[in-house]
């Protein structure tokens, strides 16, 4: 088809759509509001996962593999040491126990940890400091959060420099606190009611000699899987848990969320099509004489049939870009939206008092992914296209003869 030909039959077509100014305008915003709904459900899936995502990927290190579920040695450790791709093993002791801080009224139960000096920096980071520093060694320890704040009343108990106690059945010991841990963090200690000692005052405290869990510092995530199924074959009785696992199995889920959330939204790009249909068939009825004289001066079947769709076309872009308008101005608003949701979610702590812990992530606005768009309104089209499909061939089939007689 020549473009000067394509171009008239495209002027028809703009003049054809709007002649019915009303049913043309409705489905405008029929298409306008299913793009923009799709792409809004997809583009908050995908903010969800991605935000998701950076969170755990932030907090589960994801190159170590956690022992749990059986008593290990020092002989143990040797053994899983001795692991081809296995680079260190921190070996973790834990036991019950509370927490009680001079001049502050109450216990607090507590998880206690004891962990070897030199090997503290492979499970806590950066990342789990709420304040303080990351140390212990004789004397000197970390706290969990609900150990410095008071859960109930939210007034801070305890802070890196303060003095605790903390007490194994008839044992206690007196230690200074070095740092808090931050609240919702995900790894083999418990951050938000837990003491880390070193591991000879942790003995001392509790008597033990043994460990509950140890953490498989590996030279290379890709050989967690191989790793793991070696430290089954040694414990058959213990559990490990790989956090790259962990991560890939949240993927997955949230990538079946996204697609539900689209499955959901699509069903107003069907109802868009079967308007369009509906429209078209009902232009083709009204223009029946007047295709009956294009094709009585020459259009051919198929001139005639992109006439229609080219109607159904003009209505699904002029849609889409309103919707594309619409969903500008979202994501110009929304982080103010989220800026306010989080503002009213934390509003209350007064100074000095528990602030709220940290949710698994906060959204500060949506993920904004042309490609998506792009091909969400490629999608719409293609639906609203195929909608116009049957009434444009049904046109393109009309009898000349008794199309010129139509009334």
């Amino acid at each position: 088809m020549r473009p000067a030909l394509a171009g008239e039959i495209l002027k028809l077509a703009w003049r054809a759509a709007w002649e019915r100014k009303g049913r043309t305008i409705g489905a405008i915003v029929g298409v306008m509001i299913a793009f923009a709904a799709l792409s809004y459900a997809l583009l908050m899936g995908q903010t969800f996962r991605e935000y998701t995502t950076h969170y755990f990927t932030s907090r589960l290190l994801l190159n170590q593999l956690i022992v749990t579920g059986t008593e290990l040695t020092n002989a143990d450790l040797g053994a899983l040491s001795s692991i081809y791709g296995v680079e260190a093993v921190v070996p973790i002791a834990s036991a019950r126990g509370r927490v009680t801080v001079p001049g502050v009224a109450g216990s607090a139960s507590a998880s206690i940890y004891g962990v070897r000096e030199t090997d503290l920096h492979y499970i806590v980071t950066p990342a789990f400091m709420h304040e303080g520093e990351p140390v212990v060694r004789p004397g000197v320890a970390l706290i969990g959060y609900y150990i410095a704040y008071d859960a109930s009343t939210g007034q801070r108990r305890a802070a890196a420099g303060s003095v605790i106690s903390v007490h194994a059945g008839r044992r206690s010991v007196s230690v200074v606190v070095s740092g808090v841990l931050e609240s919702g963090m995900v790894g083999v200690l418990d951050t938000v009611r837990g003491v880390v000692l070193d591991m000879s005052t942790f003995s001392q405290l509790t008597g033990l000699a043994t460990y509950s869990a140890a953490v498989l510092v590996l030279r290379d995530a890709s050989v967690a899987d191989r790793v793991g199924e070696e430290v089954r074959a040694l414990y058959p009785s213990a559990s490990v848990i790989s956090p790259r696992a962990i991560l890939q199995l949240i993927n997955e889920y949230l990538a079946s969320f996204q697609a539900f959330l689209g499955v959901l939204a699509g069903v107003s790009t069907v109802i868009t099509s079967l308007w369009i249909y509906d429209t078209m068939s009902i232009s083709v009825i009204q223009r029946t004489r007047e295709i009956g004289i294009l094709r009585a001066v020459g259009f051919k079947r198929r001139y005639v049939m992109v006439l229609f769709l080219g109607e159904a076309l003009i209505i699904a872009a002029i849609g889409v870009a309103a919707g594309a308008l619409l969903l500008a101005l979202v994501q110009y608003i929304s982080p103010y939206i989220f800026s306010v949701a989080g503002q009213s979610a934390g509003a209350g702590a007064a100074a000095g008092t528990l602030r709220p812990p940290h949710p698994p992530f906060r959204i500060t606005s949506l993920a904004f992914d042309p490609a998506l768009i792009a091909a969400v309104g490629a999608l719409v089209a293609a639906v609203n296209l195929l909608g116009a499909l049957v009434p444009a061939y049904r046109a393109s089939r009309l009898d000349v003869a008794a199309a010129l007689r139509h009334e």
